[in-house]
């Protein structure tokens, strides 16, 4: 199948979305600032070409993001479409917990947002003539409580989460010594019970769009768990199993 109707497809099947997005892919003077920025912070793990290639990439696990491949985990769009400006440039500020790839505060809005705008400059997805996002739209959560728990973990266990989480979401699911990425490299299921390392974040809204909009070239897909309110009775259940941070 191809990516274009790939894409068509699971907009389709999308919960519910916003209008389409144009791709802004910033000015000439943007990007020569962003690929300066990129030269000397990025390359060394991702690569001067921007493939995950760069001298250090031996030492991570994960391994740095192939951007050439417009293959994104965490975005708020669905899976198989690229991600948003505001993605892109979450990922950059705030970093990924628990992995080589730092966070980048000493950065002014500018300089995050020219470097997001010289890294989309490496996948053509980002320029071609159907080029465009479409965010997802939250619904209404539920709140925590002690029904929407148990609820939840039913919804976990009938979408056979356990699978690769565990029945405790412990990451020793029967699964989880099998897991590969789309690049071949095994990659273990999340530890639920250890919210802190979760590379998205730990808010039960980041959560759902986990769920929702699955985590793209990693075994992880998205869910259409209807009605929605089971969507937010998982992410309760999920929720429940951890606290914020360590002891």
């Amino acid at each position: 199948m191809s990516r274009m109707l790939a894409i068509v497809i699971t907009g389709l099947l999308a919960a519910p979305a916003t209008i389409a997005q144009d791709i802004d892919l910033g000015t000439d003077a943007q990007r020569e600032e962003g690929r300066q920025l990129y030269m000397d912070k990025c390359a060394q793990c991702h690569g001067v070409e921007g493939d995950g290639n760069g001298p250090a990439k031996t030492v991570f696990r994960p391994q740095p993001r192939d951007f050439t491949s417009s293959t994104y985990k965490f975005r708020t769009t669905p899976s198989g479409e690229l991600p948003t400006d505001s993605d892109i440039m979450r990922s950059i500020r705030e970093g990924m917990p628990y992995t080589g790839m730092p966070a980048w505060p000493s950065l002014s809005d500018g300089e995050v947002r020219n470097l997001m705008y010289f890294i989309k400059t490496f996948a053509d997805d980002f320029s071609g003539p159907f080029a465009e996002v479409t965010p997802m739209e939250m619904p209404d959560d539920v709140s925590m409580s002690e029904e929407s728990i148990e609820r939840g973990r039913v919804v976990y266990e009938e979408n056979q989460c356990f699978d690769c989480h565990g029945m405790a979401g412990r990451g020793d699911g029967k699964s989880a010594t099998t897991l590969e990425d789309q690049w071949g490299v095994h990659i273990r299921p999340a530890d639920l019970t250890k919210r802190w390392t979760f590379r998205r974040g730990i808010t039960r809204e980041d959560i759902y769009k986990t769920f929702q909009t699955g985590l793209d070239g990693s075994p992880m897909p998205s869910y259409e768990i209807d009605p929605p309110e089971d969507a937010w009775h998982l992410v309760n259940f999920v929720h429940s199993l951890s606290r914020d941070e360590p002891n």
